[in-house]
């Protein structure tokens, strides 16, 4: 028998210990103070010593935690909320899931290692645990979705035991189960440190999620090449201007028009880009004739290519800064008088 529920929790980008943002008491009661952003949710897709994961999930009335007679062997959808946007997104799932109708305190094993015990007002507690668990990266949750009967609540079985289903039940099951076919390709099965990059824990090398150097290199000679052949094939001409500290890569001219042109490439489905300092500043911000081709699937047999002027970019990408780095104010020299 399909067993299957979502839950609903608050918006992390990588649930593995950092701010928790979301419209839930807890979260509210404690804007401000010590425990502001600690929600119980910030470690749900980080696995213990033993490899398995621990889910909280907010409590829902007087039913308490999610529960039932037959607890193992359970599908959970896991969803959340981004703050800045509306709709609801699934940030991962869990399978083979045990639901344990209770919250519980983690394992010591799990406290040494994140090293918690340094921090007793961050406690947090469980009520799922699994063996097998899928994460959507925040880059690909890129397909929102709006339903009354998700936003009232904390949790709802959609099938299994002891479920009455409905009309309701089967058309919110057949939009989730949807998603998840269309985010697989996306997804990280069992998240970990090797194969995830945490902004917050691994900041020293922002690059680490686009792979190796060596496969960056590769994927950005595939994306130039796209590019170079979509102009050219327009009846531009190409000069290479890398060299040159611009905030651009290319300048393609046709008669009198010219287009500055920053090529961004990535193997996956999903566009996603770094933009340095000077690309935002003296291209984005500054050049008029700046533009930005971002390339997807770009060592695949059929590439994809979309151009992006400042303003179209700032309206479909969220543009934060994402590494600082502190250099030392230099001390003026002292002179004195002779």
């Amino acid at each position: 028998m399909k067993k299957v529920l979502w839950v609903k929790f608050g918006w992390s980008d990588y649930y593995r210990g950092g701010f928790v943002d979301g419209n839930f008491s807890w979260l509210n009661d404690n804007k401000g103070k010590k425990n502001d952003g600690r929600g119980h949710e910030a470690f749900n897709f980080n696995a213990g010593p033993d490899g398995t994961y621990y889910c909280y999930v907010p409590p829902q009335s007087k039913d308490y935690a999610p529960s039932s007679h037959d607890p193992e062997g359970w599908t959970v959808i896991c969803l959340a909320k981004n703050p800045r946007h509306t709709g609801i997104h699934v940030v991962g799932w869990y399978e083979n899931a045990t639901l344990h109708g209770q919250w519980l305190e983690p394992p010591d094993s799990i406290m040494k290692k994140r090293g918690d015990t340094a921090h007793p007002a961050y406690d947090w507690s469980y009520c799922i645990t699994s063996k097998t668990a899928y994460f959507i990266p925040p880059e690909s949750r890129n397909l929102p979705f709006s339903d009354a009967s998700i936003r009232q609540g904390k949790y709802s079985f959609l099938a299994g035991p002891e479920v009455e289903s409905n009309d309701n039940k089967r058309r919110v099951l057949k939009l989730l189960e949807g998603r998840l076919k269309t985010l697989t390709a996306f997804a990280i099965k069992n998240p970990g440190e090797s194969k995830l990059p945490d902004p917050e824990l691994d900041s020293a090398d922002p690059l680490k999620g686009f792979g190796t150097p060596e496969h960056r290199k590769e994927v950005e000679k595939a994306a130039e090449r796209v590019v170079i052949e979509h102009y050219e094939t327009k009846g531009y001409t190409c000069k290479r201007v890398t060299h040159i500290p611009c905030g651009y890569d290319f300048v393609f001219a046709k008669g009198k028009s010219q287009l500055h042109v920053e090529v961004k490439g990535t193997s996956g489905s999903s566009p996603r880009f770094f933009l340095t300092r000077n690309e935002y500043t003296t291209g984005l911000q500054l050049n008029p004739a700046w533009r930005l081709a971002m390339v997807t699937s770009a060592l695949s047999t059929s590439p994809s290519i979309t151009m992006y002027t400042a303003t179209e970019i700032q309206r479909a990408f969220e543009l934060e800064p994402y590494v600082y780095m502190g250099k030392l104010i230099p001390k003026p020299e002292c002179s004195q008088a002779g």
